[in-house]
C-alpha cells in the first residue's frame, strides 16, 4: 500500500475528497490537503504548511486544480506542487487531475470561458511531463454523482474523447494509476460506457501508449 498526498481546491472538494476517500478504503495511508496555500496573495501559494512534514515519504501525490484564475490555480499551483514533491518527495508518482477538454483545443466551449483557461492547462500538463517525476495525467469527463461500477468505464487516448463519468469511478482510476505501474507516463481521458465495470486494470493501462518525452520549455 502507497501513502499517498491528495491536493483537492476547495472549490472542487468533492473531487479531491472522493479520491482521498477511495484511496483510503483501498487501504493506503492518505493524507487530504484542502488547497496550497491562498492564492489570492503572492508568494502563499507555494507555502504549504510544513511541506517536508506533509509530504516526506510519499509514495504518489495527486492535484486536483481549483477553479478561478486558471494560471494562479492550474499552472501555478503545478508548478509550485511539482518543486515541493521534487524537493521533499523525489520519485513520487505525480498525478494530475486535468480536463477532456485539453484535447478538443480551443474550439471546445469550455476552453473559451477565458483565454487563459486553455493554455494554462496544456502548460500544467507539460510541466507534469517534463518534471522528471513518473506521472500520469488523468482527463475526466462531464461528471456525474452515479453509483460506483454502475457502468464500464472506457480510458481513451482520442483527442475528442468526451461523455460522462461518475466522480466514484474517476476516483477508482485514479487510484488505480496509483497501483499499477502501466498508468506511469500516460494521458488518458475517461467516460462511462454500457456494460459492466473495469475488472483489470493492469490490463486497461497496459493498453495505453506512453507519452512522447517533452524537452522542457
Amino acid at each position: 500500500m502507497a501513502r499517498i498526498v491528495v491536493v483537492g481546491s476547495p472549490y472542487r472538494a468533492g473531487s479531491g475528497r472522493i479520491i482521498a476517500a477511495t484511496a483510503a478504503e483501498r487501504g493506503h495511508t492518505v493524507r487530504y490537503l484542502g488547497d496550497l496555500g491562498d492564492p489570492a496573495r503572492p508568494g502563499d501559494l507555494g507555502e504549504l504548511t510544513d511541506a517536508a512534514a506533509v509530504l516526506e515519504g510519499a509514495e504518489a501525490v495527486v492535484l486536483v486544480p481549483g477553479r478561478g484564475d486558471a494560471r494562479v490555480h492550474t499552472e501555478r499551483a503545478t508548478r509550485v506542487l511539482l518543486e515541493q514533491v521534487r524537493r521533499h518527495a523525489p520519485g513520487a508518482h505525480f498525478v494530475l487531475f486535468s480536463s477532456f477538454a485539453v484535447g478538443h483545443g480551443p474550439a471546445h466551449p469550455l476552453n473559451r470561458i477565458n483565454d487563459t483557461l486553455l493554455p494554462a492547462r496544456v502548460a500544467a500538463e507539460r510541466l507534469v511531463r517534463t518534471s522528471g517525476l513518473p506521472y500520469t495525467v488523468v482527463r475526466p469527463t462531464w461528471m456525474t454523482d452515479d453509483p460506483p461500477g454502475s457502468h464500464a468505464l472506457t480510458l481513451s487516448q482520442h483527442p475528442y474523447g468526451d461523455g460522462m463519468v461518475a466522480r466514484s469511478d474517476m476516483a477508482a482510476a485514479i487510484v488505480a494509476a496509483v497501483e499499477q505501474p502501466a498508468a506511469r507516463y500516460t494521458t488518458f481521458s475517461l467516460f462511462n460506457e454500457p456494460g459492466t465495470p473495469v475488472a483489470d486494470w493492469a490490463a486497461a493501462f497496459a493498453a495505453l501508449r506512453r507519452d512522447e518525452p517533452q524537452e522542457e520549455l
